[in-house]
């Protein structure tokens, strides 16, 4: 590493190890980086962490990828999350490490934020805004969240993405640790009217209540 690398440093709200709960990567071990921060002020995100600034870490390039490898020696899967990972500074210095270090690297965004480093081995957009500039060869895979009622926006943003992804995933939002009947139900019956072009995510952490 040189000088610049040494004095690099990300914020972070919570580094942990889980499957993946989610897509299609559903089932699979990943450590978990979840930065600090965000862009946009959705009132109904799942995860209020990255907000609050007593969760907030500031952690040097060096001590980061020395506390990644540490945390569950072996697993070479990392996910990229938030948060807004596309807003951290130095994004790309991180990805090229752990490249360099042999890590598969995933990665969850809304699209908002920095350019998206190159080796990105896995990006699930969860667009939250109108993307119509977005690379869509960039995005392996695409997630909306629908709640309990309906969005005409967000219906619209469905169909443009669904006519023109391969891989589009429905979400139901949960509220706490209530199974969201209403929003999953909705999403259950856009999935079947879609001839295919839509699938269904039911997020398997919150079912097994593991992070």
């Amino acid at each position: 590493m040189n000088n610049d690398d040494a004095t690099t440093s990300f914020a972070i709200c919570d580094l942990f190890t889980s499957v993946q709960g989610e897509g299609a990567q559903v089932g699979k071990p990943f450590v978990f980086l979840r930065f600090w921060g965000c862009p946009l002020a959705c009132p109904w995100c799942d995860e209020p962490k990255h907000r609050n600034p007593h969760t907030r870490r500031v952690l040097t390039l060096n001590t980061l990828l020395d506390t990644l490898e540490q945390h569950t020696p072996g697993l070479n899967h990392i996910l990229l999350t938030g948060g807004e990972p596309l807003a951290a500074n130095y994004l790309d210095i991180l990805v090229k490490h752990l490249k360099k270090r042999n890590k598969w690297i995933a990665m969850e965004t809304s699209g908002i934020g920095g350019p998206i480093p190159d080796a990105i081995d896995w990006l699930t957009l969860s667009p939250k805004t109108p993307l119509p500039h977005f690379p869509l060869e960039r995005a392996n895979e695409v997630k909306f969240i629908l709640g309990a009622e309906t969005d005409p926006i967000q219906e619209a943003w469905i169909d443009w993405w669904m006519m023109r992804h391969p891989c589009v995933w429905l979400q139901p939002r949960w509220q706490g640790t209530l199974f969201p009947t209403v929003a999953a139900n909705r999403c259950y019956q856009k999935v079947l009217a879609s001839q295919g072009r839509l699938r269904l995510s039911l997020q398997i952490h919150k079912w097994l209540n593991i992070p």
